[in-house]
């Protein structure tokens, strides 16, 4: 299924509470290796978040246009590639996170 902007705008709705919540988490955890990664994953959500609000953005672009092409408003004109092919940590099972992390959603 292709999905809808209110899809795509629940998705970037629980990326931020993701990233709001490894924000909280990485103030208890500064100065360990487990500060690495948590940066690392905010900078990786964060790039999905801004992917998936570029896709929201120009599925509406297209939408506007007289002829709309299927295939490039489904992708957001090429934004949701990096989501789902390249970035997509959140939607599929990644690495598990170091000790003392829970990667609980």
């Amino acid at each position: 299924m292709i999905g809808t902007n209110r899809d795509l705008a629940a998705m970037r709705a629980a990326l931020d509470g993701e990233i709001n919540r490894l924000i909280a988490l990485k103030t208890t955890c500064t100065g360990t290796a487990n500060s690495d990664y948590v940066d690392g994953r905010i900078a990786s959500l964060s790039r999905e978040r801004a992917a998936l609000y570029t896709a929201i953005v120009n599925r509406r672009f297209e939408a506007a246009k007289n002829v709309v092409v299927l295939a490039r408003w489904a992708s957001g004109n090429g934004a949701l590639d990096y989501v789902f092919r390249v970035g997509g940590e959140m939607w599929t099972t990644g690495p598990s996170p170091p000790r003392g992390i829970s990667n609980s959603r």
